[in-house]
């Protein structure tokens, strides 16, 4: 029985790492697939209905996702009552959720898929100087340098659509900006020091998602007042079911796209999160070209490479500097003397020769 313990031993970890593999798929192609579903149902229903009101229609899609989250954490027990602490992050979040969600919308109408996706190449560039700015992190000059490429392609890649419009390129800016603030935000509410400040994913999506719902609500009847009631008095009432299951659908897929990507992090690593977010991007580009007719040149192409590897650049320093800062971390901790180790290495040196550790 003895000789055959390693062997069923080396079958469990077998099946294991078979079984961590599938998730893995799993978990990308869920994805791949919500994001690329939700950008492109987005922009087809504005397309195919006319609707010019793109910010209360986020704003319904997230108090979607907030009612979702938080009846599946009811159901699960799990739902917690925000701390002070936990506030005073949640809110700032729900800002900058909404303004990512309702300006990216916004400029799916005025700018192509395509370009959208270009421009949100250049999300690690916001996080650096945010990082520097809000949170006062040195960044090295090896993620500096990595950001060079970034923004070199993503100008080669858009070289000739910038003028497309320059009110869209702006309102998909502002949101790749406020990516860039939630995604700060959402670390520090995920490894927060306490038991009772941190938060899981579902549990930052039910807090966020509310606040951003009546924020983009708020803002839409402002702007979009108006919009709302010329779309009503043309279109067929019969069509009216059928916008609020497909944006209940966006806001279900905007749910699995969030709760996917913390998992692929969690299975994989940052770098391979990267790599695969990239790959994403640059395949629902060319989806994009081939369903809206999307011109797309040589010099496009080479710019979305380029971006694309400084991307992937950006993930492996980073990567590489969190290693290194951990294991200086652990390598303090081991130097540091620990009494109890001393008190025992104390007595063995008195039942030995009398000595006593100085």
């Amino acid at each position: 029985m003895g000789l055959l313990t390693p062997r069923k031993m080396g079958q469990k970890d077998i099946l294991t790492t078979v079984r961590s593999n599938y998730q893995t798929i799993f978990v990308t192609l869920v994805n791949f697939a919500s994001y690329s579903s939700w950008t492109l149902l987005i922009k087809w229903q504005f397309k195919l209905y006319g609707m010019n009101f793109s910010v209360l229609l986020a704003a319904y899609q997230m108090l979607f996702v907030g009612a979702v989250s938080s009846l599946y954490l009811l159901a699960t027990n799990r739902f917690k009552y925000p701390t002070k602490s936990v506030l005073l992050r949640v809110l700032p979040l729900g800002l900058v959720r909404s303004t990512d969600i309702g300006f990216g919308n916004a400029a799916l109408r005025l700018i192509s898929v395509a370009l959208q996706q270009i421009i949100k190449s250049t999300i690690p560039v916001y996080v650096c100087v945010l990082s520097s700015i809000v949170l006062k992190k040195a960044v090295s000059y090896r993620v500096w340098l990595a950001l060079v490429p970034i923004i070199g392609g993503v100008i080669l890649a858009s070289w000739g659509k910038l003028t497309a419009s320059w009110l869209g390129v702006l309102m998909a800016v502002t949101s790749c900006i406020a990516r860039a603030g939630k995604a700060i935000i959402n670390d520090m509410l995920l490894h927060a020091t306490t038991e009772e400040d941190r938060l899981d994913t579902m549990q930052i999506m039910s807090f966020e998602s509310p606040i951003s719902g009546v924020i983009l609500t708020v803002a839409g009847v402002v702007f979009e007042g108006g919009a709302v009631f010329e779309w009503y008095s043309r279109t067929d009432r019969s069509s009216i079911p059928t916008v609020m299951f497909f944006n209940s659908l966006c806001g279900l897929l905007m749910l699995l796209n969030q709760w996917s990507y913390i998992s692929i992090i969690k299975h994989t690593s940052s770098v391979t999160c990267q790599v695969l977010m990239n790959l994403k991007m640059v395949t629902l580009i060319f989806i994009s070209v081939l369903l809206f007719n999307t011109q797309l040149l040589p010099l496009h192409v080479l710019g979305m490479c380029v971006a694309t590897v400084g991307c992937t650049s950006y993930a492996f320093i980073k990567q590489h500097e969190e290693a290194a800062l951990k294991m200086a971390a652990s390598m303090s901790d081991m130097s540091e003397p620990s009494p109890v180790r001393n008190q025992s290495i104390s007595r063995r040196n008195e039942l030995v020769g009398g000595k006593k550790n100085p």
